[in-house]
């Protein structure tokens, strides 16, 4: 187990090579009201990117915001999604993919029971702060009361 996680750390790989993460083998973490499973970190990725699962609970906003040297994709698993990219709102149904560049503002709010997405950052490095922030998720499920929530 890692100082992060009541799940097994992250099992050694070589980036060079290739892996592959199993079912049940991604430290998870709960932060702001969503539950976040590291896909592929900096560490696994020699720092070329970062992916997670989110599962976002109703109503979560990611309110806008601007990354400037990372580029960001999204692809909606479930849920209804609505996206800000620039000035444009973007409704998101299950199998949208959302691109967005670097400098440019974006958000996004959850307007069903569950949203579910898989989200990754180009370079790697986002999941430190995710992981340093967030509590420990023991189980696939939105966060219980008292995880903080941005809405």
């Amino acid at each position: 187990m890692d100082e992060h996680s009541t799940r097994p750390a992250q099992p050694a790989v070589d980036p060079r090579r290739g892996w592959a993460m199993r079912p049940g083998a991604a430290p998870a973490f709960w932060n702001v009201g969503t539950y976040w499973r590291f896909l592929s970190t900096a560490a696994t990725t020699s720092g070329r990117s970062t992916t997670f699962e989110e599962l976002c609970p109703p109503g979560v906003v990611a309110p806008p915001h601007v990354h400037q040297d990372e580029e960001e994709a999204f692809f909606v698993l479930e849920g209804d999604l609505v996206f800000l990219l620039g000035d444009e709102e973007i409704d998101a149904p299950p199998g949208t993919y959302v691109y967005v560049a670097p400098g440019t503002v974006h958000g996004f709010r959850c307007n069903s029971a569950v949203g579910r997405v898989v989200n990754t950052l180009v370079p790697g490095g986002f999941d430190h702060g995710i992981s340093e922030q967030g509590t420990p998720a023991p189980a696939v499920a939105l966060p219980p009361p008292g995880v903080s929530v941005l809405a």
